[in-house]
């Protein structure tokens, strides 16, 4: 063997050997759990998979620790390919680098210079070792487990038998409502939705079951109700009408097998109005025509739809009212109803300033007590045209400003001016200036309009439509409108206080006060950007100004339906009789809070609580209470339950039921008057010396005579 086979044989050797001792301590973490657990198939797929890596290892080496050396050991100058084979180098000068190698790869190759390479290009995953004590703790705690699981599982197949043998013999026929045009069927017992006010009736047709005795037999409901069986032509019976969801359970299952028979309600038709969107319609001035479109539905039938039309006609105390009510057309599906149409004004009677109301009602066919649903109040209004506005002193809330409609003039300008900037942005900047300062003079002659309603006279740049000009006149006119002369001061109104306020000496109410401030507020914003030549700015605060306004034009009429109160009759052999045998007092006493919890269910608590002896009839006082109080049907399927479970012997079911309990107690009501009797813990000096007075004094005898 020549020296280059020899070195390359002792370095892979030396690097193997070091792998090997490097990943012992692995192997060793590896195999401990399953050493313990006494786990020999384990152990021994590791063992196979720990040669079969020693193999992989010995492999990579010789494959790659020529490039590792390179790479790892700079004074071998990437030169140890020289050694891979044992051909006689061609050159001169390779000959002479692998003498070179031959006398460093002793030095080289040492024990650390080794271990450094190995933990840098054959690290042992950690990992491996953790996951084996994973799966070895897995491993452990698996057994029981699975057995719990059998255990559970043959368990639940036990009574899944017993139920299904017992359930065998029972059967349940439910016949829905006539008027849900639903068919009958029979079914085996299992959960099942029905409609409400079905009639389920229980059967059974056994042998075994007919000779017990028809006491012994019952079907046992959530809500406390029991069902006996009797006798039905060839069959035992028990007949319940579905009012709610419940669960139940047949008195023969030894597994007191709970089915949940969930009851669907017959809910009310449901009415959604299309168009028009708003509930107030302001219809533009030359209208002629309006859309109405709405859809009603509901779960079985729809028997009556109509709607009703009120026309509101005149102003102030002058207004007439005409009802109609209009028929919806039915459909091919009888639980729906739908009616888009396009009315002419002259159809609904419509003329400029009259106001239409409309609303749908719809009745669904329950048998017994049919669903009626009533949609909100919508309004269709036609403006009439612009009109001076009327003083009137006698119905100061209904002032309404009719010198504030050119809102929209400077919105309509404003928006052109940015128009003409975008289509133009060369425009001239004067031209600019000049327009959007005839619109900021426009808004603030509104907005002193505005003001007066509030009181205001001021004005920020002076042009307060030539009050001053005439001011000039008249002084120039009486003669005291000299140069040398000053005008005379009002040091009371300058320095005094003010009783007074401008604001307050109006005609209009608060709430009307706090539009008219929102839109002055806004109108000063628009004016404000205006004058700052930013036409942009000031297109909100306009519209809002706009917004207030036509929230002041629209508030002087106001539709309420009648409610009106119908007096019970008067009985006229009663009449000025005096007799006040029958009568009632009907006030209230504010000073007493009502009770929050019932006596009984606190007893009931502090019985659950306790884990005493529950009361008395506690099952119905508990299911009374979860009837009333807990509205939600999966929670009162769940308080139901946990009262069934108590009954059963459940002890550590009662915080269960301690807690459904405590749910349904609503928050305590607010006591409107406090108590005014207060008791002192002990008498006062005072009260005892009265006592005693009192106490000494004895009455006179009969006979007048002293004794």
């Amino acid at each position: 063997m020549s020296d280059v086979a020899e070195v390359r044989r002792r370095v892979t050797a030396k690097l193997w050997r070091i792998a090997s001792l490097h990943s012992l301590p692995v192997y060793v973490a590896l195999f401990a759990p399953w050493i313990i657990l006494r786990q020999f198939w384990p152990i021994l797929l590791g063992s196979v998979a720990a040669v079969l890596y020693s193999w992989w290892t010995k492999k990579r080496i010789d494959a790659h620790w020529i490039s590792w050396s390179n790479a790892s050991f700079p004074e071998l100058e990437d030169s140890m390919h020289l050694l891979a084979s044992d051909v006689a180098a061609s050159s001169a000068v390779a000959q002479l680098q692998r003498a070179r190698l031959l006398q460093k790869i002793e030095h080289t190759f040492s024990d650390a210079a080794c271990r450094h390479l190995v933990r840098q290009y054959l690290y042992f995953p950690r990992s491996v070792s953790v996951t084996s004590w994973l799966l070895a703790v897995a491993w452990f705690f698996l057994p029981a487990q699975t057995a719990a699981v059998k255990n559970n599982s043959m368990a639940s197949e036990i009574k899944t038998k017993q139920a299904l043998q017992l359930n065998s013999a029972l059967s349940v026929q439910v016949i829905p409502p006539a008027y849900t045009k639903q068919s009958a069927f029979t079914s085996t017992p299992k959960e099942m939705q029905i409609p409400e006010n079905s009639q389920v009736r229980w059967c059974t047709t056994t042998p075994s079951a007919a000779e017990r005795s028809k006491e012994s037999q019952s079907i046992n409901l959530s809500n406390g109700q029991t069902l006996n069986f009797t006798q039905r032509d060839e069959a035992h019976c028990a007949e319940w009408q579905a009012s709610e969801t419940v669960f139940w359970s047949w008195s023969a299952d030894a597994a007191k097998t709970r089915i949940v028979l969930k009851v669907q309600l017959d809910q009310a038709p449901q009415i959604k109005i299309t168009t028009p969107t708003e509930m107030v319609q302001v219809l533009a001035q030359d209208a002629k025509q309006v859309r109405i479109a709405l859809r009603i539905t509901d779960d079985y039938q729809i028997t009556q739809a109509s709607m009703h039309m009120t026309l509101a006609r005149g102003s102030g105390e002058n207004i007439r009212f005409s009802d109609k009510e209009m028929p919806v057309p039915q459909s091919k599906d009888s639980k729906l109803r739908e009616w888009d149409k396009l009315w002419s004004l002259s159809e609904l009677g419509m003329e400029p300033g009259d106001e239409l109301y409309f609303f749908v009602r719809a009745t669904d066919n329950a048998d017994k007590n049919p669903h009626i649903t009533r949609s909100p109040t919508y309004t269709l209004r036609l403006p009439s045209p612009e009109a001076a506005a009327e003083e009137s002193l006698a119905l100061p809330v209904q002032v309404k400003v009719e010198s504030l409609r050119s809102q929209r003039q400077i919105i309509i300008d404003t928006e052109q001016l940015l128009a003409d900037i975008k289509a133009n942005p060369k425009l001239n900047p004067n031209l600019i200036r000049t327009r959007s300062e005839t619109i900021a003079a426009d808004q603030g002659a509104l907005r002193r309009r505005y003001g007066k309603f509030l009181g205001e006279e001021s004005s920020l740049f002076g042009d307060d439509d030539g009050d001053h000009g005439d001011h000039d006149s008249h002084d120039s006119h009486d003669g005291h409108g000299k140069s040398g002369d000053k005008a005379p001061v009002d040091l009371a109104a300058q320095y005094g206080h003010a009783h007074d306020q401008e604001e307050n000496a109006t005609l209009f109410d608060e709430a009307t006060k706090k539009i008219l401030r929102r839109a002055l507020v806004a109108m000063w914003d628009a004016e404000k950007s205006l004058r700052a030549i930013a036409p942009a700015s000031a297109l909100a605060p306009e519209n809002k100004a706009l917004e207030a306004i036509k929230q002041l034009q629209q508030a002087d009429r106001i539709y309420l339906h009648k409610a009106a109160f119908t007096p019970p009759a008067i009985k006229e052999e009663k009449r000025l009789t005096g007799d006040v045998l029958d009568l009632k007092n009907t006030s209230k006493k504010q000073n007493e809070a009502a009770v929050i919890v019932p006596e009984d269910i606190r007893n009931l608590l502090i019985a659950l609580q306790r884990q005493d002896s529950l009361p008395a009839l506690w099952s119905k006082t508990a299911r009374d209470w979860v009837a009333a109080q807990i509205s939600n049907e999966e929670q009162r399927l769940a308080a139901q339950a946990a009262i069934q479970d108590v009954i059963d012997g459940c002890a550590t079911c009662r915080p269960a039921l301690a807690a459904w309990i405590r749910q349904g107690i609503s928050h305590a009501e607010l006591i409107l008057q406090g108590r005014s009797v207060l008791k002192p813990k002990q008498n006062s000096a005072f009260d005892k010396a009265w006592e005693a007075s009192l106490q000494n004094k004895q009455p006179p005898p009969a006979n007048g005579k002293q004794p």
